[in-house]
């Protein structure tokens, strides 16, 4: 696949929907205006041509606004034993632990097995305050043993690993290890969907926000966890992957001008139905079997249209 193509023309429209469960994405966003109002003005600056903060700090303070991501209701499958059997490792984003936002039509007959974690952001609304970097490794460990229950469980089905956004930041981590040979777990059986990954490693699709700045760079716990986790691998040694990544999202396409704006206008549009076809960028893609072990970078998406919620 052409790293600059796109599952769908990127002039086709996205819109949100209510779904129940749903946070309203504008009190994320005026919470995220309220809190990191010189993280802005920053970038404002540096439009003008003014540099009031180094290029390192002007990258930290971005890092902790753009924090929040939004999901709604999913349910787990009954199991399956059928050698045909394709389980679905789901992890959701910043405040959305519950893997919500994948809805379950998109696994196309496909199993769901949920990675159940804090999916934390300390001083979001509506969300849990465990620190990220805590949230994180807690997501990591669970999202180890979700993968070996599920394999032990079928080791004769497919494995693929979804992560968006935070969750992106777990798979990265619970792919390393399947790449590793640490989970004892055939990982020819296994591949990868990533959405908004922040760990995106440098290249043609963007460059993610936490591969900008060496790893632990930030704000540790207990001042809200929002630290770097360095660039994740270009590819995970024998499994399958794509990750996919809008034009300037901020998460995964960081650049210090656009990255706010671009973050509030594209980071939820993996998963608002168009509504020229009432299909998404997730749905399209999470059970095409499409692997490239690349990044690919879809074109803007305008999903400003139609109800508040996700």
């Amino acid at each position: 696949m052409d790293p600059d193509s796109a599952p769908m023309p990127p002039d086709q429209r996205h819109r949100r929907t209510h779904r129940p469960g749903g946070d309203h994405a504008f009190s994320r966003i005026s919470w995220l205006l309220r809190s990191f109002p010189d993280a802005f003005s920053n970038v404002l600056t540096i439009r003008r041509g003014g540099d009031p903060m180094g290029k390192k700090a002007r990258r930290i303070a971005l890092t902790g606004a753009v924090v929040a991501t939004l999901g709604a209701g999913f349910a787990s499958a009954a199991p399956a034993h059928a050698d045909d059997a394709h389980y679905y490792i789901l992890i959701g984003g910043t405040c959305d632990g519950k893997a919500s936002v994948y809805r379950p039509e998109w696994l196309r007959g496909g199993i769901a097995r949920v990675v159940d974690y804090p999916a934390g952001a300390a001083g979001a609304p509506n969300c849990d305050q465990t620190p990220m970097d805590q949230s994180v490794a807690i997501g990591h460990d669970r999202g180890r043993q979700v993968v070996q229950d599920a394999y032990h469980e079928n080791p004769n089905a497919e494995f693929t690993v979804v992560g968006y956004s935070q969750g992106a930041i777990v798979a990265n981590m619970v792919l390393n290890d399947i790449a590793d040979d640490q989970l004892g777990v055939d990982k020819t059986r296994f591949s990868a969907k990533l959405f908004a990954d922040p760990m995106q490693p440098p290249g043609p699709a963007g460059t993610g926000i936490s591969a900008t700045l060496p790893p632990g760079t930030g704000l540790p716990s207990p001042f809200g966890g929002y630290v770097s986790f360095g660039a994740g691998r270009p590819d995970f040694n024998g499994v399958r992957s794509i990750r996919y990544c809008i034009q300037t999202d901020g998460i995964c396409d960081f650049d210090p001008i656009q990255a706010a704006g671009g973050y509030f206008a594209q980071h939820w549009c993996y998963q608002w139905p168009r509504p020229t076809d009432q299909r998404s960028i997730m749905g399209d893609t999470i059970a095409d079997g499409v692997y490239t072990n690349t990044s690919v970078r879809l074109g803007k998406q305008d999903c400003w249209g139609g109800p508040v919620h996700p």
